[in-house]
């Protein structure tokens, strides 16, 4: 009877066939190693050191189009090449949103009117007709700013039903800021996308692509969903924000003072609750606020003028019910029951703080 190998499914032992195997392998990196030119790293880590500089002169490295990578091909394979990719660009993009546009709304919400002008220029120069039939995204961009506003101031008045217009103004200013959009329209990809002359491509052409393709959302699949898209994606950014940090009212203590008073409730009593240090430049004062007897807030200073004002302020938080434990903000599905008070509400203001003063609180929810 043959004997067999353990290391070896034919009879063949293998084990030690592979070991010389490894063994060669390794003889050979060694060897490639101790052969390579000694100036190569050096030269590399000098290459790099003057990169770097270069790059600290002109305030980071240089941003290239992704378009940009395929120009070592031959002229017309790149155009060929060029035009399927941004058709498929175009058609992923729509497909990652999940949202149905119009295809040529779409390319003109993402056609900035510097790209048509760089273009007719260009193609003057080179003798060849300049009637290019493209239409830059001016319009769509208005409509959608007006659009975004409205979504915006509808959603934060069906939300924060007790909360002064002033704190609806201040939130919505931040949401339609030029920061924020920009973010916005960046990671959803519109870099790659936008057919402008300036790359990287500046604020307010991201702030005006941005608008434009929510106008371009509403005409194609109507006002409904473009509302559900600026929620989803404009309105989110208050998510884990403090919100009472973006509007300070002026004068908090007289403010308190008149809203207890209109609701029939004595005038507001602040009292020292502990202190600490207050012999040193640490020391830390606890104020309460009272009304009949009964607590409302407390606030910390490092003053009892810082403390007294703290507490006026954390009471107003608890009449606009936007405390630091307040329940959070409803977003997605959450919306799906709202969605009819929220459009409704678009045209519809908060009372501002001067009426919460005078009028009835109830007169300030929706």
């Amino acid at each position: 009877m043959p004997t067999f190998h353990s290391g070896s499914k034919y009879g063949i032992d293998t084990t030690s066939t592979s070991s010389n195997v490894n063994a060669m392998n390794n003889f050979l990196c060694s060897w490639i190693n101790f052969l390579k030119p000694h100036w190569v790293a050096p030269t590399l880590r000098e290459f790099k050191r003057r990169k770097d500089v270069e790059d600290d002169r002109n305030g980071g490295p240089k941003i290239f189009h992704r378009s940009t990578f395929l120009e070592w091909l031959f002229i017309i394979i790149y155009a060929v090449s060029m035009a399927w990719n941004y058709d498929a660009e175009i058609f992923a993009f729509s497909n990652r949103l999940g949202e149905k546009f119009n295809d040529s709304t779409l390319r003109t919400a993402l056609t900035h009117k510097s790209y048509i002008e760089r273009e007719t220029v260009r193609l003057s120069a080179i003798g060849v007709d300049t009637n290019l039939q493209l239409q830059d995204n001016e319009d769509l961009a208005t409509a959608g700013g007006e659009m975004i506003s409205k979504f915006v101031n509808g959603y934060l008045r069906a939300v924060f039903t007790r909360v002064p217009e002033e704190l609806i103004v201040a939130m919505h200013d931040f949401l339609t800021s030029t920061s924020n959009l920009e973010i916005v329209a960046k990671h959803i990809g519109l870099g790659d996308l936008m057919l402008c002359s300036d790359f990287p491509c500046k604020s307010e052409t991201y702030v005006k692509s941005f608008k434009a393709v929510v106008a371009a959302l509403a005409e194609s699949s109507g006002e409904e969903r473009a509302r559900i898209f600026v929620q989803d994606l404009v309105v989110t950014q208050l998510y884990g924000l403090d919100i009472n940090e973006l509007w300070n009212p002026a004068d908090p203590v007289g403010n308190l003072t008149a809203i207890l008073k209109r609701e029939g409730k004595a005038e507001p009593e602040f009292r020292l609750i502990k202190q600490s240090g207050s012999n040193s430049i640490l020391a830390v004062y606890y104020v309460g606020v009272y009304s009949d007897k009964n607590f409302i807030a407390e606030g910390a200073g490092e003053s009892l003028e810082i403390a007294k004002e703290m507490a006026a302020r954390e009471a107003l938080k608890h009449f606009f019910n936007t405390e630091d434990s307040m329940k959070a903000l409803p977003f997605g599905r959450q919306l799906k029951d709202i969605q009819s008070k929220i459009a409704q509400l678009e045209n519809q203001p908060n009372l501002p703080l001067s009426k919460w003063i005078s009028d009835k609180v109830t007169s300030a929810v929706h």
